[in-house]
């Protein structure tokens, strides 16, 4: 391949690299990418061609006019990034059509490196992380050969653009300069780790796109067609540092989202939406009122890291397992800095929000009670409600179907009580009928339909048929809509909780007690688990997510004090501990530093390692003694010999039958050859190895004499 067409290649897998996360993404409109990929085309296959004149005109005034209407619909939508990138890559397209010099080379490197950045701001995910590397090395390779044709235009012999471009750069030298690219690339991770990160974080005031969870929404809409589908993307991580033995199993963890009170016969809906501001306390965290307290209130109380996902909902929900009694957001001092300011709200209904640039992934640290109360105590509440509470959790719709209460009076004929009617119609719905994720369309009651004809359906339809039930006794009831279940990661040490827990269950009010939960869905819904091989790579690949998630893209000034404060706390003595404000204590950031510390140098860890370095060591002996076997085959030292010959007949050389390749020596010093000194050691080297098989000769060696002949 020419040098031309070399590094015309190089500077159009450049661009591709760079611009392949932002694909990914899905941001941009889909228009863009046939444009994109037909100017790379043409640019690689005719960029070397000069335009006239009249097409430099037409393409600058389609670049300008572009620019002006990106520049006009950024004033009525405000995309200003997203219109930004748009025009970055018709400006690539356009120059990358047209490469004819070094300078036009170097440009399009330089709008390759502005996709770059536009693709992390973007796309911040982990597989940009192997794109960056990807780039990494192209983009030497790129320098290397916009440098080698720079150089020939300034060389007499400017027809060497059209030379082979193995003329100028071997392939040892392109490995050599990636391996070198590499290495200062991991060596810039200490810098990026260790300088003052001035800009509070480049990514952390960036939007993503929302993922639309089946199963979970502000509203639950029952009766339609179709399947839940069940998924196995991450919504939410967890990090649980105590309390994890007061919690049954991890597949009946509940992670509570959103609430509802109004039922319309067709599905329920939120009217109760007056919230209320949390204020943090002098420990950072926020309380959340509401629950009950006093002194016959005992809780277990469970204390973890919550990593939640951009979700596709008007209302930025929260989670919390049970009752989330406090909570802290990971990360808060600067905010008001970068633009992420959050504020955190309860509502009438106990539901956790926030308000603060959307669709962005957000952590925050929840201490949840679980409530320990004896069932006679809650088979001695007497049905006192409050009218507030009778009006929001009693309410049954116009069509409400009598044979509902009916069967809910039969069902619950032996209870006297609210708490045992309660476990009588979970029961009744538990073994009685069956799950199913599938949906039959729009009866005119898909609850009676649920109940009298067809006996199966989804959880959605168990918690409103419990609800339905318990209200027309009289017992204030609601439904809610979030998570239930997760899977422990072994390699980051966290619960994933996947888009196929969504699930709902139901709450019944308690006076003293207030809200406690119920769940008739029978045990047969299983939440997905991975397992097997590809099943420990998804979970090893999710580990590395959130590690890139909390020590890339989130890697802001925050954290990088709470770091130093770390290490030093960790070899400080007592009286030298460092506190940092009262939204980070010294206890926080010892646990964080010796949990990261134990992930890292772990057994496991350091076995894999030692396997890893015992394997390439391996390698690189096989790799030695097989060359070693190739140094002295009579049959290579023959044809290499043969090739000395026929090359130094295509140089102006005579080369009869009968001459030696010393007396070819001797002809090519009388005659000025220019790599006399190259072919000599080659020829001293070759006899040598003729006659002494021993003698330890590298045949690549010599086939790189031969190259350094052949280019002279």
């Amino acid at each position: 391949m020419t040098l031309s067409r070399m590094v015309r290649l190089v500077g159009v897998l450049l661009v591709v690299t760079a611009s392949f996360p932002l694909l990914i993404s899905g941001e941009l409109p889909g228009f863009i990418w046939p444009v994109l990929g037909v100017g790379l085309g043409l640019g690689f296959l005719y960029g070397d061609r000069k335009w006239r004149r009249e097409m430099v005109v037409s393409v600058t005034t389609l670049l300008i006019g572009s620019f002006v209407l990106l520049f006009l619909f950024s004033l009525q939508t405000g995309e200003w990034l997203i219109n930004s990138i748009t025009f970055a890559l018709f400006a690539t397209v356009a120059r990358a059509m047209q490469l004819t010099s070094s300078r036009q080379y170097f440009q399009l490197v330089g709008l390759s490196f502005l996709i770059l950045i536009a693709s992390a701001v973007t796309y911040p995910d982990l597989s940009f992380a192997f794109f960056f590397v990807v780039y990494a090395v192209l983009l030497t390779w790129a320098l290397t050969y916009t440098h080698v044709v720079q150089q020939v235009e300034e060389s007499p012999e400017a027809t060497g653009i059209a030379w082979k471009a193995s003329r100028f750069v071997s392939r040892r030298f392109l490995l050599g300069s990636s391996s070198l690219a590499l290495v200062l690339l991991m060596a810039s991770m200490v810098i990026f780790f260790l300088f003052p990160r001035l800009g509070l974080g480049f990514f952390s005031a960036q939007v993503r796109r929302g993922d639309s969870i089946s199963g979970f929404s502000e509203s639950l809409e029952l009766g339609h067609f179709g399947n839940l589908k069940e998924s196995s993307r991450v919504v939410l991580r967890l990090e649980i540092y105590s309390g994890m033995e007061h919690i049954a199993s991890p597949s009946s963890m509940k992670l509570r989202g959103i609430t509802f009170d109004r039922y319309d016969g067709k599905g329920w809906h939120k009217t109760s939406t007056r919230a209320y501001q949390l204020r943090a306390g002098r420990d950072g965290f926020h309380q959340v009122w509401g629950y009950p307290t006093g002194k016959d209130i005992r809780y277990d109380l469970v204390e973890y890291d919550v990593y939640q996902e951009p979700l596709d909902v008007q209302t930025k929900v929260m989670f919390g397992l049970v009752r989330p009694l406090e909570i802290r957001p990971v990360a808060n001092r600067f905010d008001r800095f970068r633009g992420t300011t959050k504020t955190y709200y309860v509502d009438e209904m106990l539901d956790l929000s926030y308000k603060g640039p959307g669709m962005t992934s957000i952590s925050y640290t929840v201490r949840s009670g679980i409530l320990r109360v004896a069932p006679d105590r809650l088979r001695a509440q007497r049905m006192l409600y409050s009218q507030s509470i009778r009006k929001l959790y009693l309410q049954l719709p116009r069509t409400f179907d009598k044979d509902i209460g009916r069967l809910a009076r039969e069902v619950t004929a032996g209870a006297d009580n609210p708490y045992d009617m309660a476990l009588a119609i979970e029961d009744h719905l538990q073994n009685n009928y069956g799950y199913t994720t599938e949906g039959e369309g729009e009866p005119g009651d898909p609850i009676s339909s649920f109940l009298f004809e067809r006996k199966e359906g989804h959880c959605e339809y168990f918690a409103t048929a419990m609800v339905l039930m318990l209200r027309s006794l009289d017992i204030p009831a609601r439904p809610v809509n979030g998570f239930m279940g997760g899977q422990y990661n072994d390699f980051g040490e966290y619960y994933t909780v996947t888009e196929a827990a969504a699930h709902s269950w139901v709450e019944i009010y308690f006076p003293q007690y207030g809200w406690i939960t119920f769940d008739p869905t029978p045990a047969v819904e299983t939440i997905p688990q991975s397992s097997g091989f590809f099943g420990a790579v998804e979970l090893w690949v999710d580990a590395l997510k959130l590690e890139w998630y909390k020590w890339i893209v989130e890697y802001d000034l925050e954290r990088q004090i709470s770091f130093y404060a770390g290490v030093w706390n960790m070899i400080a003595p007592e009286t030298r501990q460092i506190e940092l404000s009262p939204d980070y204590s010294v206890y926080d950031m010892r646990r964080d530093m010796k949990q990261w510390s134990k992930k890292v140098f772990v057994k496991r860890n350091l076995v894999i390692m030692g396997l890893l370095l015992a394997v390439l060591i391996a390698l690189r002996i096989a790799i030695y003694r097989f060359r070693r076997r190739r140094r002295v085959t009579t049959g290579a030292l023959d044809a290499l010999a043969l090739k000395l010959r026929r090359l130094l007949a295509a140089k102006g050389l005579t080369v009869q039958p009968g001459s030696t390749l010393p007396s070819l020596v001797r002809q090519a010093v009388g005659a000025g050859f220019p790599a006399t000194s190259h072919l000599a050691c080659l020829v001293v080297e070759l006899e040598e190895a003729r006659w002494m098989p021993d003698s330890g000769v590298d045949l690549r060696h010599l086939k790189q004499l031969l190259t350094q002949i052949k280019r002279s």
